[in-house]
């Protein structure tokens, strides 16, 4: 019995619902693969050490395929659903909801890229990879092109798939112009080395593109992670001397200012929450701009994992030091979905 497209998607929705509605245990699962890449990673790092310094770039090979989830259309795609690490539909701890509208696969080493249309609904949309290696020499290149728009865009706030294959989490794609309804996707295999280690070669990735929607109520921001207490060697060569945190969106900025008692001053900006390494940065010391719009990281696993350092011994004449560090949100969704950003000031020997 012929069934029309309407009445097959209200029947997979319908038969979906109760897996959708059962939220998926993500942050447990998160926690889990990332253990398994370290173990992995550990135990490849010695065979490869040796090797590195012998190879040649040269451009890797791949090709893709592409399953459109939207039922059969004039193209010819056939509805379809991937299981694994490209879920149908998943929720973010802060309650923002992930829909998957299109998958794609970069089946390397045949073809070079793999390129497909996505249907768009107004809604802000990201990028899953399931990564097989965190090698940041080895990430696939992505661009989104509109009909009509010389700019080609890329993924936000750093155009590279590494911190989501870290973190086993969609990385943003920057805003498209308003109302666009259908946007052109490239995967392109990186450039790589020409004897790489059977290990580190390029092989099948697998993608899926979600459109996103953040909760209706935002929740409360959980509290954030506490800064190192020291880093630098032993004895620490930095201590922390003060911190500061605050709320995303209610505040949008951190400014401390301590003394300057001639000693180097080095701090740590960082962001809690679903917003960590999707926000952007702006960084001023005493007024003048020192770093714009770098994406604000996560707390830091290890000591001084992400501070930067702000020299020897300030002029006599300059009493304090004050520390800037203003959040953006490139994505104007991210102004309802909630987060904390942490800014914590150390001070090295004399």
């Amino acid at each position: 019995m012929p069934i029309n497209r309407r009445d097959l998607h209200d029947l997979l929705e319908e038969r979906s619902r109760p897996a959708v509605e059962r939220p998926i245990p993500w942050e447990s699962l998160r926690t889990r693969v990332r253990g398994a890449r370290r173990r992995r990673f550990t135990a490849v790092t010695a065979v490869t050490a040796g090797a590195v310094a012998g190879f040649a770039a040269v451009a890797v090979v791949a090709s893709g395929s592409l399953l459109n989830l939207r039922g059969p259309d004039e193209d010819g795609h056939i509805a379809a659903s991937v299981a694994g690490q490209i879920p149908a539909q998943f929720q973010e701890a802060d309650g923002t909801v992930y829909r998957r509208v299109a998958t794609a696969t970069l089946d390397a080493p045949r073809k070079k890229s793999v390129t497909f249309d996505v249907e768009m609904r107004g809604k802000p949309l990201a990028i899953l990879a399931d990564c097989p290696t965190e090698s940041m020499f080895m990430m696939p290149h992505v661009t989104v092109k509109v009909t009509g728009v010389s700019k080609v865009f890329t993924l936000s706030p750093a155009p590279s798939l590494s911190a989501g294959c870290q973190s086993n989490r969609p990385v943003d794609v920057m805003p498209l112009p308003a109302g666009t309804r259908r946007a052109t996707f490239t995967v392109e295999a990186p450039k790589g080395f020409e004897n790489v280690a059977p290990h580190e070669r390029l092989e099948r990735w697998r993608f899926g593109v979600y459109e996103w929607t953040p909760p209706a109520t935002m929740k409360a921001a959980s509290p954030p992670a506490e800064p190192p207490a020291a880093f630098g060697g032993r004895p620490p060569e930095f201590n922390l001397i003060t911190k500061k945190s605050d709320t995303w969106p209610a505040a949008r900025e951190v400014t401390i200012t301590v003394p300057n008692t001639g000693r180097p001053l080095a701090f740590e900006a960082y962001c809690g929450g679903d917003i960590a390494d999707r926000l952007s940065t702006e960084v001023r010391v005493n007024g003048r701009l020192i770093k714009g719009l770098l994406d604000c990281p996560a707390a830091p696993a290890n000591q001084g994992g992400a501070y930067t350092d702000l020299g020897g011994p300030k002029p006599r004449s300059q009493k304090t030091v004050t520390i800037q560090v203003r959040l953006v949100a490139k994505i104007p969704e991210y102004r309802q979905r909630p987060g904390t950003l942490t800014v914590a000031v150390y001070e090295g020997p004399r």
